[in-house]
C-alpha cells in the first residue's frame, strides 16, 4: 500500500514538472488563434484523423469554419475544450467569452 502511494506521488510530480516545462517552453511566445487541421491535432496531442472524427461534439462556427474544402480551426477554443470537456458549463463560459471579444459583437462609437 506505501509503495503505490510513493509510486503515485512520483508519478504527480513527473506530471507536475513536466507542465512546468512545457508553461517555461511556451512563456512569451504568442501562439496562433487559428490553424488547418495538422495544428488543431498538434494542439490537442492527437492525430488528424482524430480531429476530423471529433467535428460532431464541436460547433461549426465557433471550434471550426469551413471554407470551402477548407476548415479552419480556433485552437483556443479547441484548447479549452480539451480541458473542460467534461464541464460544458465551464466551456461555455470561453465560448461566451471569445465571442464578446470579436469585432462584430463590439459596440459601434457614435
Amino acid at each position: 500500500m506505501i509503495n503505490a502511494l510513493m509510486l503515485i506521488a512520483q508519478a504527480l510530480d513527473r506530471q507536475a514538472s513536466a507542465q512546468e516545462r512545457i508553461a517555461s517552453a511556451i512563456e512569451g511566445q504568442q501562439l496562433p488563434e487559428k490553424g488547418d487541421q495538422q495544428a488543431a491535432a498538434a494542439v490537442l496531442g492527437v492525430s488528424a484523423r482524430t480531429v476530423a472524427r471529433n467535428h460532431d461534439q464541436w460547433i461549426e462556427g465557433v471550434h471550426y469554419h469551413r471554407e470551402g474544402r477548407r476548415v479552419t480551426y480556433n485552437l483556443a477554443l479547441l484548447r479549452d475544450w480539451q480541458v473542460n470537456k467534461h464541464d460544458l458549463n465551464a466551456h461555455q463560459r470561453a465560448i461566451a467569452k471569445w465571442q464578446k471579444h470579436l469585432l462584430s459583437n463590439r459596440q459601434k462609437r457614435a
